[in-house]
């Protein structure tokens, strides 16, 4: 687990019209995430088969099979890029339609380190991922195992590599624990495949290397992606990657770019192909055969005209009146990858012996392309402002500015909180009228005006409140709060299951008298104003004495929560989540236990430490007299269990704001569909727009994402227009 802020902690909001509570539920000062194996095998060759299955799955949606892109990879100027001749090794070259030669030649030298450079669209990240399957296929069991990862989520000034490596092992792969990623790691049984030094903050990619040099022995197996020009500035400030090997893809000869398109092409197709194809033996052709050597081109023109169906064939290329430079060309490959797609067709029918997959809509036509190219922009800008290129749906709350997301946060949550509190109070009203007079419907009237007046009374505040914790918790969390997970286990503790320390438990136990009396007094002085504008002459004596009372309530009730459940949080075991959907399910049944499981505490330590300060102050202050019976009593524990358990998942966990976020509020406003999760989905595995990383989205190049980035007017104003 990693340990967060001090003074990071879950309020809890449960209203009422004389009554309303407010707890400081669990501790939450630090992020949960314990994973560790179940009934599992030997770790080494488990984490094997994940990264096999994983890549392999990427690999045939990016289709690199049966024939990848053959892009031939050379040995770099070493006096411009590389390290000494007798530190390297010899030399590593080959092309990936050959990865068995290349990956031979890679895996029989010592040491096993190289660099991987190329420019945008070389094919760098597709080389690392066929180097990983291939090596793979070569380990024997219980070999090193190659472990692709991105480096954009590293940040060099404030993490070692090796943390960072134990993190990402971690978090990429859950079964695995912090503990027995370090042995892996100190045995040399994983070999970290690096990709995307250049998506570091250019400032820190010279840090990152000197880092890499300084912590991670010479001797250690290490691969790493990077652009060729970020690298060599990078290199002219620091210091190359000792003892490694580096290679430089070469642009694709025009007769690669036509055998490859034969070999691809189904023969049906090949008509439509052919004018292409041909031109690449022209020299007359020189912007189409240019372009296309760029490997991200080529697998554009391919994804573009893959279907013959759609308007327009792949020999409109060679027409140099339309696209009569490169530039010209990419930019149509990439405006028109999305349209291509999302085909404006009926689906077809889901066989009856597939489950069918979640659909994002329900719609098809026209609009569904123009829709998606909405989304992906709007996401695609996230990530450029944000300058990441991991798609992380606990992090979609960072596309709005904080304090329209604090706003959003605390109106939803305040809403919530309001619906809960009149659905109840209606019903205790209903039965329990304040006044006696006689049929149902005077009560069931009497039920609902009070039920909504407790929902105004209580849901504003209760807003406000939300959005002020969650706005607390994530100057400690950072940006975004991370998924967590849970387990409560009473017997067989020990220091080894994980728990925290006594002191540990007693700060969250500070922790909680400090919000609960804050949160109690702050509730109290809002209902003697409820009652000033009642027209109550004692109003201010109510609300004094409410505040006093309340505050000393919740005090100690939730104090006395916060540290038993802080002392109460164990590892779980659990099997690996390294899916998006699946890391959402996950954190949404820990947030649904945590309800169960702690809310129905939260109300029961609210009502006693009630009954014990009334009693302690002989059931009056400052004349203020109450008199609360069983029913009320079971009243404010409801309250406190459903409402405030409510306002606090939703406010201050992972799942909770994805709900607000990506269900509600940027669909309601345009910004993704209302299925966000089935859309992403559907975009990686459909339509090839998006890949996967662990639990992660990515777009499915950094070029790609920075095109869709523009903004749509300047989207628009460099389209090509032709006559």
């Amino acid at each position: 687990m990693t340990a967060g802020a001090p003074g990071d902690q879950k309020f809890v909001f449960a209203p009422g019209t004389t009554f309303n509570v407010a707890v400081v539920s669990g501790d939450h000062n630090t992020q949960i995430n314990y994973f560790t194996t179940k009934g599992s095998s030997d770790p080494v060759d488990r984490l094997a088969g994940l990264v096999r299955e994983r890549w392999s799955h990427e690999a045939k949606l990016r289709d690199l099979f049966p024939v990848p892109i053959p892009v031939l990879w050379r040995v770099a100027d070493r006096e411009k890029l590389g390290d000494h001749r007798e530190l390297t090794g010899g030399p590593v070259e080959g092309s990936t339609s050959d990865l068995a030669s290349f990956t031979e030649a890679f895996a029989g030298r010592q040491p096993q380190r190289l660099v991987i450079l190329g420019e945008a669209g070389s094919g760098k990240t597709t080389l690392a991922v066929l180097l990983v399957l291939e090596l793979l296929g070569q380990r024997a069991k219980g070999g090193r195992v190659p472990v692709l990862l991105s480096l954009s989520s590293w940040r060099p000034a404030d993490e070692q590599p090796m943390t960072w490596l134990i993190r990402q092992l971690v978090d990429d792969y859950p079964f695995l624990s912090a503990t027995q990623a370090i042995e892996l790691l100190n045995g040399r049984l994983i070999l970290p495949v690096l990709d995307g030094l250049d998506e570091l903050p250019a400032a820190e990619r010279p840090m990152a290397l000197e880092a890499l040099n300084s912590e991670y022995l010479a001797t250690e197996p290490l691969v790493l992606t990077c652009r060729t020009r970020d690298y060599t500035e990078a290199i002219t400030k620091g210091e190359v990657l000792r003892s490694a090997e580096v290679v430089v893809g070469q642009p694709l000869t025009a007769k690669a770019v036509a055998d490859y398109l034969r070999t691809n092409v189904p023969p049906q197709q090949r008509n439509r192909w052919r004018p292409l194809i041909r031109a690449m033996g022209k020299k007359k052709q020189r912007p189409v055969a240019e372009a296309l050597s760029v490997p991200l081109l080529l697998w554009l023109c391919r994804k573009v005209y893959k279907n013959p169906n759609q308007s327009g064939s792949p020999g409109d290329l060679t027409d140099q009146r339309r696209f009569p430079t490169v530039e010209e060309i990419e930019r149509h490959l990439l405006d028109s990858l999305v349209p291509s797609v999302y085909p404006s067709r009926p689906r077809p029918p889901v066989h009856p012996d597939r489950k069918a997959p979640r659909r994002w809509s329900k719609r098809h036509g026209p609009l569904e392309a123009e829709r998606a190219a909405r989304w992906l922009g709007h996401l695609a800008r996230h990530l450029t402002k944000r300058e990441q290129t991991d798609l992380k749906w606990w992090e979609l709350g960072t596309t709005l500015h904080p304090s329209t997301r604090m706003a959003v946060i605390g109106c939803m949550s305040g809403v919530c909180v309001g619906a809960v509190v009149f659905l109840v109070d209606s019903v205790y009203y209903t039965v329990y009228p304040s006044r006696p007079f006689g049929g149902f419907l005077p009560r069931f009237a009497e039920g609902l005006l009070v039920g909504l007046v407790d929902a105004l009374i209580n849901g504003l505040p209760a807003g406000l409140l939300f959005a002020l914790a969650h706005r607390i918790r994530l100057a400690f969390a950072g940006a975004a709060v991370e998924p967590s997970r849970m387990g409560i286990r009473l017997r067989g503790r020990s220091k080894a299951s994980g728990t925290r320390s006594v002191r540990e438990a007693l700060k969250q136990v500070r922790t909680g008298l400090v919000a609960g009396f804050a949160g109690g007094a702050g509730i109290g002085l809002m209902l003697g104003l409820w009652g000033k504008v009642a027209g109550d002459p004692l109003w201010f004596e109510v609300g004094l004495a409410t505040a006093v009372v309340y505050g000393a309530q919740f005090a100690l009730a939730f104090g006395l929560v916060s540290g038993i459940i802080s002392w109460l949080e164990v590892p779980v075991d659990t099997e690996s989540a390294v899916r998006p959907r699946g890391l959402l399910a996950a954190n949404r049944n820990t947030v649904l236990v945590q309800l169960l499981l702690f809310g129905p505490l939260a109300g029961v330590a609210v009502t006693v430490g009630f009954r014990l300060i009334v009693g302690f102050l002989g059931g009056s202050l400052w004349g203020v007299t109450a008199t609360p019976g069983p029913m009320w009593d079971t009243r404010v524990g409801l309250l406190t269990a459903l409402a405030g358990g409510l306002g606090a998942a939703l406010a201050l966990t992972a799942w909770g704001e994805w709900v607000i976020i990506a269900r509600i509020w940027l669909p309601l406003t345009g910004r993704l569909p209302w299925r966000a999760m089935s859309f992403f989905e559907d975009a990686h595995r459909e339509r090839g727009v998006l890949r996967q990383a662990g639990a992660v989205y990515q777009f499915r190049h950094a070029s790609l994402q920075e095109h869709l980035a523009r903004p749509p007017e300047t989207a628009a104003d460099e389209r090509p227009h032709h006559g």
